[in-house]
């Protein structure tokens, strides 16, 4: 299971936004700031927006910031927008024919690790995930 870009961009951009006490955040600064094209960081926002998970304000304090309470939000709920499919199923290696019938080479090692991992996206709050930790934190060792 790998998340795509626009995956990756929508946790990065809302545990921004979490960071900066869920005050309104301009795009511009957010993509500087996660060092993302501007234009993809648009498209992801756009989505969230659609998806009511993000909200937009116009005007000199405007900006875009979360529109859903952390305690009972999951990163599935964040990141489901832009995979196709359950994420979950997906081979690690990216075999479109992945399962205990016909396993790819590390398929019994990866299932406990994803099974870890498919807790984490599914039952695990962001705010439980944000506390105590910085999107720079979160950043590092999620993303790089």
């Amino acid at each position: 299971m790998l998340l795509s870009k626009s995956s990756e961009y929508a946790i990065r951009l809302v545990f921004l936004i979490l960071e900066n006490e869920n005050q309104f955040i301009r795009l511009k600064n957010a993509a500087e700031t996660l060092q993302i094209p501007y234009y993809q960081l648009a498209k992801v926002a756009n989505i969230l927006m659609r998806k009511k998970i993000l909200i937009s304000r116009t005007g000199p304090h405007g900006g875009v910031k979360t529109d859903f309470d952390p305690a009972d939000t999951t990163l599935h709920q964040v990141v489901q927008p832009f995979e196709s499919g359950n994420i979950f199923d997906r081979c690690i290696l990216g075999l479109s024919v992945c399962d205990s019938e016909n396993p790819c080479p590390i398929h019994d090692y990866w299932k406990d690790t994803k099974q870890e991992i498919v807790n984490l996206f599914t039952t695990t709050s962001i705010r439980e995930l944000f506390a105590g930790n910085s999107s720079a934190a979160i950043e590092t060792r999620l993303f790089k």
